[in-house]
């Protein structure tokens, strides 16, 4: 009896480990132009008459969550895209969606920011 139990909690704990691997995370994301990819981090930029709107996908693997480094890096993919426009803080980006995978360890996070004319 003891030997199946145990039988049962290794083949439980294997399936768990299996499917932790390609469990889904979000990808909540509207780009505004052509999209530039660059390694986890990809983003796009649109002229408009408000100003020069810049969206900014980041998916990195943390170990643990952690969600100011996770809008902090957003926000620098938004203000390097902006090159010569006034960089802005973590606080006054839009953070459109986040999400963390505790069983993967996958963070992705969503920003934009219409950098005024």
């Amino acid at each position: 009896m003891q030997t199946k139990c145990i039988r049962y909690g290794l083949i439980t704990a294997l399936s768990l480990l299996l499917t932790a691997c390609v469990a889904p995370t979000l990808k909540l994301v509207n780009h505004v132009g052509p999209i530039t990819y660059e390694g986890s981090t990809e983003f796009s930029s649109k002229q408009t008459e408000s100003g020069l709107v810049v969206v900014a996908f980041r998916s990195v693997h943390r170990f643990l969550p952690d969600t100011q480094i996770d809008y902090e890096e957003c926000n620098n993919v938004l203000n390097s895209v902006a090159k010569g426009l006034p960089s802005i803080t973590w606080s006054e980006a839009n953070i459109t969606a986040h999400e963390y995978n505790g069983v993967t360890g996958i963070a992705n996070t969503t920003c934009t920011y219409t950098y005024s004319n």
